[in-house]
This record gives C-alpha cells, structure tokens and sequence, in this order.
C-alpha cells in the first residue's frame, strides 16, 4: 500500500492539535500525580483501597471508550465536522470535574473520602472519555500521507513530554509556603489545571482545526457490533494491542516501584526529598523523550517503525538490568541514567504506536469504505486505560503483599524494598524481552502481521 499524495498539515493545526494533546496527557495522568502522594503518603490511606478507588473510575471510563468513538465516527453537526463538538464541551466538564475531586471534606471518615475520591474520579474519567477519544480519531483523519503521520504524531509528543515535564512537580509546587497548607495547596493547584490545561489548552483543536472532509465513497458505519469486531479482528490491531499492554501495562507496573524507592531507600523515608527526585526523575524521562522525538522518527523513516520499536525495547531492556545499580541509597543525580536508557522507548508509545494504529485506520477506510478512525482511537484509549488499570491494581495489591506501611516511615521491612528492586528491574526486563519475542514470532510465522508496516 503507498501514499496518498501528501496532505499538508498546517503549523496552526499542528499546534492546536498539541495543546490538546498537553490536555490529553493530563486527562490521563492527572489523577495519580495527586493522589498518590496526597491520599496515601500523606493522609496514610490504605494502598490497596486508595488503587481501586483509583483504578475502578478509570475502567468505567474506559468501558464507556469505543461507543464514544461510536458515536463520534457516526455524528454529523455541519460546518462543526465530528469530532470538535465533543472536544468543545468535554473540555471544560473534564475540567470542573478534576477540580472537584480535591474538594473532599477533611473532617470525613478515610471510607467517606475513598467514596467521595472514587465518585468525584468517575465523573472525571466519564468526561475525559468523550474528549480523549474524539481528540485521537482527529489526530489519526488529519493527514492521508503515511510519513506526515508519523511527523504529526512527534509533533504532539513534544506536548505529551512537556506534561511529563511538568506533572511530577505539581504535589512540591502544591507544598510550597505561599499556601496556608498543603490542602488548600492541593485544591488550589488543582482548578489551576482544571481551567488552564483542561479548559483552555483541551478546547483548542475544537476552535482551531477544521476538519479534512473525508474521501467521498467513505459511508459511515452504523452497526456498533459489527464495528468493534472489525477493529479486534484484525491481526495487526491485535499485535499492537498485546505491545500497550506489555508497555503501558507491564513495564508501568514496574515502574511504580520508583517513587517508592526513592521515598523510602534512596532518601531514607523523606517524602519531600523522595517527591523532589522524582519530579527530577520525571523531568528528565521527559528531556531525553523529547529529545528522542527527532531520532525515532527519522529512524523510522529509514528503516521502518518496526524496526525502530525493537531497537528501543532491546534499549529498554539494558536500561531496566542498570537500574538495580542506579536505585542505591544517597543516589543523587545518577538517577538520570534511568530516564537516559529508557526514555526513549515512551517516545515510541506516543509517536510510533498511535501512528502505526492511525496506519490501519486508513487502510480498513481505503479497502472496506467505511470511516472507523473513532472506533480505533477508542480500543486503543481502552487498552491504554486498561493496562493503566492493571499497573495500578498490581502496584497496591504488590505493596500491600509484601508489608508496606506508610505510617512506618523510613521503618519498611527489608524484604518490602527488596520486592520493589526486584519488581522495578525485573518487570522492566521482563516486559521488554517479550515484545521481541512477539516481533520475531510474527517475522518468522505470520509475516502478513506486519504486512502494513513492510513495505515502507
């Protein structure tokens, strides 16, 4: 399958697109940033109940993901196209409703406020599911071209690694003196994020982009059945569905390890030091995947997005055996090397996956005539959010496991830190030897997998 003659994607475009995508990446990652370390470090809320207070919401969201898609592959509203009427008013309920998660009552009972977090988090992931899905099936219509795909895609990243720059120092600038407390910092940061990033950055691509009208033989498909079937069953969707879940799923799950390690071994306890190094951390997994951007697209280029990903998990792979010697007691900046191995395989999450899925999209409409972007932007947003999901029941259920207590302080069971080592190396190694595997089966056995893919 070649190109279509290359459909120009406006700068304009291009940068409302990314302001939505910034929003985007809070939509996914903004709860956990807070309640992580305001729930549980420091209202000492049970692990295990505050994950599924956590994960709970977003499975219901994501459940809720490809009707979503559904519908916006099969709305018509005019001049204002499919997508951008749900961004539009999606934008700002998202928002109102993240602001409302940290206005919990502090006299409450931890039940009533794991109730009132879990609802509260419900209405947020319901919201967030109809701007998330419809802002992907924009991004994956916006251009015909196989490569321009590819640059759009690296071209948002910037956005999603600028939020990744930023969100783990929300809770310390939530902490500084110039608020009365750190709950009223919490909430004050929190409708912070909720009328700037939500509100304004997330209805950009609704004002801004119009959108490409597409081929005129593409019919909508009205059968909601028969249209998510058509997506599962195709076997290159299935193989990047199993790559987020190893990705996003396994290696994320082994990857909460770090905050802990860093609170309660690497800074013997101190949740403020703990907090700032991983702010540190994240703030340099995001400079080397922004600085990746460039390099795994002109990669791809040349040698393929296949190839590409598998050099990047082989990568990931040395980077996760490394971090049994970088997680030490008193480690200060050499926690940099972690983000310097593996940052670069995130890169690849927000570049090459969403475009390789934006890849299939444009072929079923070529060869099938029917326009399903929005049902392929949603089971990936689902199994994103299910892989989520699965990192973070394992996460508490694991902390719960081997006896971490937040109440003990810098006092953790020797074995509880060893498990998180082994889990933060091991499950990194783990996840990313799999993927090869999985590549190397499909090259040998069912070359016609990566069929879509081969001949660029």
């Amino acid at each position: 399958m070649k190109s279509q003659p290359k459909s120009i994607v406006s700068f304009r475009n291009r940068l409302a697109l990314g302001l939505g995508f910034f929003a985007f990446f809070f939509a996914n990652q903004g709860i956990h940033i807070l309640a992580v370390p305001y729930y549980q470090m420091t209202l000492g809320v049970n692990p295990f109940l505050l994950s599924i207070a956590m994960t709970a919401p977003m499975l219901i969201g994501s459940l809720l993901g490809p009707v979503v898609g559904h519908l916006s592959d099969n709305f018509h509203s005019g001049k204002l196209g499919k997508r951008r009427p749900f961004i539009l008013v999606s934008a700002w309920t998202t928002g109102l409703c993240y602001g409302l998660v940290w206005m919990v009552p502090q006299h409450w009972s931890d039940t009533a406020q794991l109730l009132y977090f879990a609802a509260t988090a419900t209405l947020f992931y319901l919201s967030a599911t109809f701007f998330t899905v419809p802002l992907n099936g924009l991004a994956f219509e916006i251009t015909d071209d196989y490569h321009q795909r590819t640059e759009v895609m690296g071209f948002t990243a910037y956005f999603l690694k600028l939020g990744s720059l930023l969100y783990q120092w929300v809770f310390p600038l939530a902490q500084i003196s110039l608020f009365a407390s750190v709950i009223i910092g919490v909430q004050t940061v929190g409708w912070g994020l909720a009328f700037v990033v939500f509100g304004v950055c997330g209805m950009m691509p609704a004002l801004l982009i119009q959108e490409r009208k597409t081929v005129e033989y593409v019919r909508t498909q009205h059968d909601f059945l028969s249209s998510i079937r058509s997506v599962l069953k195709n076997p290159s969707m299935v193989l990047l569905i199993a790559l987020t879940l190893m990705l996003m799923g396994g290696v994320a799950f082994a990857a909460t390890m770090d905050y802990y390690l860093l609170v309660y071994y690497v800074n013997n306890g101190n949740i403020t030091e703990g907090a700032i190094w991983k702010g540190v951390l994240s703030t340099a997994f995001a400079l080397v995947s922004m600085a990746c951007v460039p390099l795994v697209t002109r990669l791809s280029f040349h040698r393929g997005k296949v190839f590409t990903l598998q050099v990047l998990l082989g990568v990931n792979m040395l980077g996760g055996l490394a971090k049994w010697f970088i997680y030490t007691p008193g480690a200060r900046w050499v926690i940099v090397s972690d983000a310097i191995l593996c940052g670069a395989i995130w890169t690849a999450m927000v570049v090459l996956v969403p475009s390789m899925i934006a890849d299939l999209s444009h072929q079923d409409r070529e060869k099938n005539q029917t326009s399903r972007a929005g049902m392929y932007a949603s089971v990936h947003a689902w199994v994103i959010s299910f892989s989520s999901v699965l990192a973070f029941l394992l996460s508490g259920l694991c902390l719960w496991l081997m006896g971490f207590d937040a109440h003990l302080g810098r006092h953790q069971p020797e074995h509880s830190i060893l498990i998180m080592r082994i889990i933060l190396v091991g499950g990194t190694v783990f996840f990313s030897v799999l993927p090869l595997l999985m590549f190397y089966i499909c090259r040998k056995q069912l070359p016609h997998v990566l069929a879509p893919w081969s001949d660029r």
